[in-house]
C-alpha cells in the first residue's frame, strides 16, 4: 500500500523532514505475542508532516495485528527523542468493530441476526484511540536485512479500544430473501462509544526497524 512517501505527505516541503519517511519494522505487543511480526515480514510505517506543515505535528500510518492504525499527533522533542503532547489521538483509519459476547469477537455481518428494530448487542471498536508514548529516528544506527546501513526507527504506542453497541435495523423490503418476511441486520449505534481502558483492553505496541532503502537485497516482498 506504500508506494512513495512523498505522495503520502500532506505538504511537499516538510517541517518534519528529520522524521519523515518509509520504514520497515518489526512489531511486538507487550500484552500478547500472537500477532507479533519480524522485520522479514515486511510491515511498514509511514511518518509524514500534516497539512499545517509545522515541526510539532506528524502523522504515523501503519498496521498492527493486521489492523490499520493512522493517527495525527502533536509532539514534543525532535528526531533523537519525541513523544505525543496529548494523552491520546483519534485513529482516522476505517475502524473495525465487532460484536463482543462472552469474551469472543464476531463479525456483525455474519453473527446471528437481530429479530427486531432497535434490538441491542454489545461490541468492541478496535484501536479507536492511540497514545504516542515515545519515538526516535537515529541516523545510520540500523542494519537492514540485506546488510546495508540505514537510519533506525523506534516507536512505542498504546492502542485503545472502545465498547460500542450494535442496533437492529430493518433491511429494505426489496432485499428480503422471502417476500413478506422482514429481515434485520446489525448496525453500529452512533454515539455508543465508551472507553474500555479500565478493563485491560489496551495494547502496548513497539515498532522497531530501519528506513526503507530501496535496494533489492532489502526487499521483504
Amino acid at each position: 500500500m506504500f508506494t512513495s512517501c512523498l505522495q503520502e505527505k500532506d505538504n511537499w516541503y516538510s517541517e518534519t523532514a528529520a522524521l519523515d519517511g518509509r520504514y520497515v519494522v518489526a512489531t511486538s505487543c507487550a500484552e500478547y505475542s500472537d500477532d507479533d511480526t519480524s522485520i522479514e515480514d515486511g510491515e511498514e510505517v509511514m511518518i509524514y508532516n500534516s497539512a499545517a506543515n509545522v515541526n510539532d505535528e506528524i502523522w504515523i500510518d501503519t498496521h498492527v495485528a493486521g489492523t490499520a492504525v493512522k493517527s495525527k499527533f502533536k509532539i514534543t522533542g525532535d528526531a533523537s527523542g519525541f513523544k505525543g503532547v496529548t494523552a491520546e489521538s483519534s485513529n482516522v483509519s476505517t475502524l473495525s468493530s465487532y460484536i463482543y459476547v462472552n469474551g469472543g469477537f464476531y463479525n456483525p455481518a455474519t453473527y446471528t441476526k437481530p429479530t427486531a428494530v432497535g434490538q441491542l448487542i454489545g461490541g468492541i471498536q478496535v484501536y479507536s484511540r492511540v497514545t504516542l508514548v515515545e519515538g526516535k529516528v537515529t541516523p545510520k544506527s540500523a542494519t537492514t536485512i540485506g546488510g546495508n546501513v540505514s537510519d533506525g526507527v523506534y516507536i512505542k504506542v498504546i492502542t485503545h479500544n472502545d465498547y460500542v453497541q450494535f442496533i437492529g435495523v430493518l433491511v429494505p423490503e426489496k432485499d428480503w430473501t422471502v417476500p413478506g418476511v422482514p429481515e434485520f441486520v446489525w448496525q453500529l449505534k452512533e454515539g455508543s462509544n465508551t472507553p474500555a481502558d479500565s478493563d485491560g483492553m489496551d495494547e502496548t505496541w513497539t515498532l522497531e526497524g530501519y528506513r526503507y532503502t530501496g535496494y533489492p537485497e532489502d526487499a521483504t516482498h
